[in-house]
C-alpha cells in the first residue's frame, strides 16, 4: 500500500517534466521560425512609416506585423525587394497589441526584403504604437 502513493508521485513528476520539456521546446522552436527584421515608432503627425530591414541575409515567404502600444488601422503595406520590385498589399484592418498580428504571404518564391512601407490612418494615440516586423 505504501508503494502506490510513491509510485503515483513518481509518475506525476515524470509527466510534469515531460510536459514542461515539450512546452519549452515548442516555445523556443516557435521563436526560431520568425526572424526579427526591424521596428518603427508610429508618429501621429504622419499617415505612413517605413521599416528598413536589418536582416538581409535571409529569404522569406511571409512577413508579420506585430503592434505594441495602441492599435493601428492599416490601409496598405508596400514590401520592397532588393531587385527594385515591390509588392503592395491592401490591408484595411486594425491590428491591436493584444496578439492579433497581421500576416502577409509574399507572392512567388522566397526572397529577400529590403524595406516595408506602412500606410495607416492618422489618429491621436494615448501610447504611441510601435510596429515590429518579422519574416519567415
Amino acid at each position: 500500500m505504501l508503494r502506490t502513493p510513491m509510485l503515483l508521485k513518481r509518475i506525476a513528476a515524470v509527466l510534469a517534466c515531460f510536459v514542461a520539456f515539450v512546452c519549452i521546446t515548442s516555445v523556443s522552436t516557435a521563436g526560431q521560425l520568425w526572424d526579427f527584421l526591424g521596428v518603427t515608432q508610429i508618429d501621429d503627425s504622419r499617415d505612413h512609416g517605413k521599416i528598413q530591414v536589418t536582416r538581409r541575409d535571409r529569404l522569406f515567404s511571409a512577413i508579420q506585423l506585430r503592434v505594441s502600444g495602441d492599435s493601428i488601422f492599416f490601409d496598405r503595406v508596400v514590401v520592397h525587394f532588393p531587385n527594385g520590385t515591390s509588392e503592395e498589399v491592401s490591408v484595411g484592418n486594425r491590428v491591436s497589441p493584444e496578439g492579433s498580428n497581421y500576416l502577409i504571404q509574399l507572392s512567388g518564391e522566397r526572397r529577400g526584403v529590403e524595406s516595408v512601407d506602412l500606410w495607416y490612418y492618422r489618429q491621436t494615440w494615448t501610447h504611441h504604437p510601435r510596429v515590429i516586423l518579422y519574416g519567415w
